[in-house]
């Protein structure tokens, strides 16, 4: 059986990887919470996370647990070919934004949000834990931050390189499809 090569490939390694080629990554903590914020802003930029793997509420903040074991590698050069265009933008706009604070202010800093405070509940600070902090609950915290107009830039969009007649070919094709129920609607 063929198995597709990026199927091997730990997406949430690869972003902490990205991330430290871009700016250095000193210690656990903040390489932790900068690719929990690469899942968050690509929640609410993409609609869809970055990376298929549990983001915890422990402690010191959000920990993905894969990476408490896979960041010896993250100096490695990231594998090509992992994240789309605008996938990478997002990784640059979250390191850029972020990037610059240490792995405590990230710390304090997720410790003051919804997704964290979510899943940590109401258990004293030195007590242990490890319940998944919500996907959706990270969508939706990030969205109204992003239209207050917090938190880092949405990257720009990679813009459509199709030719004009390409353009004009799906405009006529859709018009076709959908002018019987148009003209249902329209009377």
């Amino acid at each position: 059986m063929m198995t597709h090569p990026e199927a091997a490939v730990d997406r949430a390694l690869a972003a902490a990887q990205v991330i430290n080629a871009r700016r250095k990554v000193y210690g656990e903590t903040q390489a932790q919470k900068l690719a929990y914020y690469a899942q968050a802003w690509s929640l609410v930029w993409d609609g869809r996370p970055l990376f298929p793997n549990r983001i915890e509420a422990w402690q010191m903040g959000p920990v993905i647990a894969s990476l408490r074991h896979g960041l010896p590698t993250i100096e490695q050069t990231p594998p090509v070919g992992v994240f789309a265009d605008s996938e990478m933008a997002t990784l640059n706009a979250v390191t850029d934004y972020y990037g610059a604070m240490g792995g405590g202010e990230l710390a304090e800093l997720t410790h003051r949000e919804e997704p964290w405070l979510e899943a940590w509940g109401d258990r004293p600070q030195n007590e242990k834990g490890n319940d998944p902090i919500s996907l959706d609950t990270m969508r939706r915290f990030y969205t109204r931050m992003a239209l207050r107009g917090e938190g880092p830039r949405r990257p720009p969009m990679p813009t459509a390189t199709a030719p004009d007649e390409e353009i004009a070919r799906i405009a006529a094709d859709t018009s076709r499809r959908w002018a019987k129920t148009l003209a249902i609607l329209g009377s």
